[in-house]
């Protein structure tokens, strides 16, 4: 196992497939990977992995790309196991390979109550940090996020709380997750007393949901000015509650007009595989958005790093654009959208007895 480590990366270091890239422009802002991975699906008994030595794998596979970004959740999986056992799993993986858990950036997200409330209080973040530094097995999380903004948020003490926690070497960056621009703001100017900045925003964008891009809502345009690289999760249309792939296994109308975008597009790049271009779409916007990929597929893993990147760089405007507009991304006026597209829902899944499986 030791020896695979190392030969992982040494590989890493030879191909350089996923670059490392500055998360933010402030001074010791964290480097991370390109490309990130994402945890929604450890421990998920029906679409995901629960062993710890594959899980193991999956990560040392993705290190051998390039890959050191690693995304969870105190709430995953979602679907198909016990909440909490993706990062209980996660350090479990982590503890096979010692020095393994030192070459990763750890983001957590916290503060979602299933199955409708948000907790910023002092006590549920101090409880759910020491929770996460267990699971993990680890004495420290690299980037803590609050999940979903809180609308009883006492701003002041998640400032303090987020000061204690660095102080105290449990944390060594913050960020946001789900935060429009005001949400993030009212947080700063809270942080700004203690020389705390928030490094990034993790927010959904995909050609299956590009309403985060648009122009009236300024989620990107906040990254671009501030200087610092927004996550996306679920950036192949995955469902964010571990269901079936919203665009590449679920059917309907919609799914077929974006598809067909995106098959044309794939053409016209000479490539063959439609999840590559919708990847490579999310990679090509100049704000440097950072993907993170939910397959627990090593091959799926390594066909996006082979491809995607490579791929983004090619993408034209006009390329770019004809995906976007397939998905709903409004060129010029509110009157040209359709927002209701963006959360549908009632889109018919597979026939009943096809396995649910999530590895796009």
């Amino acid at each position: 196992m030791y020896r695979f480590f190392i030969y992982s990366l040494l590989v890493a270091v030879i191909n350089c497939l996923v670059p490392q890239v500055p998360l933010c422009s402030y001074e010791g802002c964290p480097s991370v990977s390109r490309i990130g991975l994402g945890t929604l699906h450890l421990g998920d008994k029906i679409s995901g992995i629960s062993d710890p030595q594959k899980i193991n794998e999956w990560i040392q596979n993705g290190l051998a790309q390039g890959i050191t970004l690693i995304d969870t959740a105190d709430v995953y999986p979602v679907k198909g196991g016990d909440a909490g056992n993706s990062a209980k799993l996660l350090g479990d993986a982590l503890a096979l390979t010692p020095g393994l858990r030192e070459k990763l950036t750890i983001v957590a997200k916290m503060d979602i109550i299933f199955p409708s409330s948000i907790d910023t209080t002092s006590e549920h973040l101090t409880e759910t940090l020491d929770w996460f530094l267990t699971s993990l097995q680890t004495s420290y999380v690299d980037v803590l996020l609050l999940h979903y903004p809180d609308s009883f948020m006492n701003a002041e003490q998640v400032a303090q709380d987020f000061n204690t926690f660095k102080t105290n070497g449990k944390v060594k960056h913050f960020g946001t997750s789900n935060h429009y621009p005001a949400h993030r703001n009212v947080l700063q100017s809270k942080l700004n007393k203690y020389n705390i900045t928030l490094v990034t925003n993790e927010i959904e964008v995909s050609v299956w949901n590009p309403s985060y891009l648009n122009y009236n809502s300024a989620l990107a345009d906040d990254a671009y000015e501030k200087q610092y690289k927004v996550l996306a999760w679920s950036s192949l249309g995955g469902d964010p509650i571990g269901g079936l792939n919203r665009l590449f296994v679920r059917k309907g109308k919609r799914q077929l007009k974006i598809k067909h975008a995106v098959k044309g597009v794939a053409d016209d790049l000479n490539e063959e595989e439609e999840a590559v271009v919708a990847l490579a779409w999310v990679l090509a916007h100049p704000s440097e958005i950072i993907p993170l990929i939910g397959t627990t597929r090593n091959d799926r893993v390594n066909m996006y790093t082979e491809r995607a990147l490579d791929l983004s760089k090619k993408m034209s405007s006009a390329q770019w654009w004809k995906i976007g507009g397939a998905g709903g991304l409004c060129p010029l006026a509110d009157s040209q959208c359709n927002y209701q597209e963006y959360m549908a829902t009632d889109i018919s899944a597979l026939v009943n007895g096809e396995k649910m499986e999530e590895d796009i």
